[in-house]
């Protein structure tokens, strides 16, 4: 790890030790990768417990789940569910839980990355469900939009093989490659029935992303969002709040997913105009 790298990693925890976490934090202070994560945790956490922000409600009690199953996929060698936090695991059932009521017929994510959430949408749709899945061309990282530092990490990863590819769900995503501020969308417009927006996390880039997905969603389809609440990827709940007036957009208990179902009469675009 570098010099530089390694004073990113404290400066950052430094702040979110300072406004969210505890002592406990302090002997992580050798291991900055370690002490960025539990403070960021925690940080997390405690803005959960501040008034205010957008309504929480669980997704099985919006729209009146009482049964199902959640199918998560054996990824052999693949430590998803061990690595990250429990709210991320909370935003997985979420997403899953979704795609349970909805039933859809077509799915759209802007942000693929190891194709996790693809393959669970997939996992957990009817079998002509079809799931598409938009990220950066490998030979070509360029944003044409601001992005975060966190962004850029992981924009500058190698992934590889997407873990959907190979496994019998894997048939039902189709991987897309571009810009999101660039994208053509028009092929799926008035298409959509769950729109999932996990690119870029800068404002600039969820207010961009949530514009193209007001075009492609059917009436009664709904538009998700990850990581709002998050101090990291603050550009999502600041650009939320903005959406959210006149809107009953929700987010999920103890995790990070918001959503809002667009209503029969649907929007086309103008995202300053409530529903």
């Amino acid at each position: 790890m570098s010099l530089e790298t390694r004073v990113g990693l404290l400066l950052r925890a430094g702040r979110n030790v300072a406004l969210g976490a505890n002592l406990a934090a302090l002997p992580l202070v050798r291991r900055p990768r370690e002490l960025l994560r539990y403070a960021t945790e925690a940080l997390f956490q405690r803005q959960l417990e501040k008034p205010g922000g957008l309504p929480r409600t669980p997704v099985a009690d919006f729209f009146g789940l009482s049964d199902g199953e959640a199918v998560l996929g054996n990824l052999d060698g693949y430590t998803w569910l061990d690595d990250e936090s429990p709210p991320f695991v909370i935003d997985l059932l979420s997403l899953i839980l979704l795609c349970r009521a909805l039933r859809p017929e077509t799915i759209l994510e802007i942000g693929t990355f190891v194709g996790y959430t693809a393959l669970h949408m997939a996992l957990n749709t009817p079998a002509d469900t079809r799931v598409f899945t938009l990220d950066l061309p490998p030979q070509n990282r360029d944003t044409s939009l601001r992005t975060t530092g966190t962004d850029q990490k992981l924009i500058g990863k190698d992934i590889g093989r997407a873990v959907f590819e190979g496994r019998p769900a894997g048939a039902k995503v189709t991987r897309l490659y571009g810009d999101s501020a660039s994208f053509d969308f028009s092929p799926w417009h008035g298409a959509v029935d769950l729109f999932f927006v996990d690119g870029a996390h800068s404002y600039d880039y969820v207010r961009s992303d949530t514009e193209k997905a007001l075009m492609c969603m059917r009436p009664g389809g709904v538009v998700v969002w990850h990581d709002y609440g998050r101090i990291e990827q603050d550009g999502v709940t600041r650009w939320l709040h903005e959406f959210a007036r006149g809107r009953d957009v929700r987010a999920v208990p103890n995790g990070s997913i918001a959503y809002w179902r667009v209503p029969e009469t649907a929007e086309r675009s103008g995202v300053g105009r409530p529903a």
